[in-house]
């Protein structure tokens, strides 16, 4: 015999699975964020400039401990302007994350952010979205997903970029591509499994 509380669980689990996100309360991402690669409003003529910068943006997350690294693509010419790592343990900064370093070095050296594209070896997380939508750079494309930093075991506040920029009332979201050159960013992560701690 199964007990009420069972078939009220069974159901309720049922339910959960079976409805939108919309009604649950959370905004999903579109589907082309979902299937990887770049969404529908992605330029064409930046897909070969932000894969050839993601080896560059690795090789700033090398540099750190924690291996995050970020990469300023100027849109119109293509050219990787400047680069930066998560400096988190080495300064005592909890927000000197690789994309907030990354936007006060292009602030410093008076870079116009909207006419870039920062490319990041992670997805970023929730307060680097926030600052790069602040920022009104015009893309954004990573590697490694939150979700799957998480599978990983590395502690992350579990929310996409596309939710937050979803949720935001500023104008001039940018563009995303998600998925780009995970061959090079994934290896990053899964080295720290075993680690703890929560990732910076």
């Amino acid at each position: 015999m199964i007990s009420s509380n069972s078939s009220r669980r069974r159901f309720l689990r049922t339910a959960v699975a079976a409805a939108p996100l919309s009604a649950l309360g959370v905004l999903a991402p579109p589907a082309s964020a979902l299937q990887g690669h770049r969404g529908e409003d992605w330029p064409a003529d930046l897909t070969d400039a932000v894969e050839h910068a993601m080896p560059v943006a690795v090789d700033w997350a090398r540099q750190a401990r924690w291996p995050f690294g970020a990469v300023l693509v100027d849109a119109g010419s293509g050219a990787v302007v400047a680069g930066s790592c998560n400096t988190t343990d080495n300064t005592g900064d909890p927000t000197a994350h690789a994309e907030v370093n990354l936007l006060r070095k292009a602030t410093d050296a008076g870079l116009d952010l909207p006419s870039h594209v920062v490319v990041t070896t992670a997805e970023p997380c929730a307060m680097c979205a926030g600052a790069l939508l602040w920022a009104k750079v015009r893309g954004v494309a990573y590697g490694t997903s939150v979700a799957k930093l998480i599978s990983y075991g590395i502690s992350q506040i579990d929310v996409s970029f596309t939710a937050i920029a979803q949720r935001s009332r500023l104008t001039g979201h940018p563009v995303v591509a998600c998925n780009v050159r995970p061959d090079l960013t994934d290896p990053l992560y899964r080295r720290l499994i075993g680690e703890t701690g929560d990732a910076p």
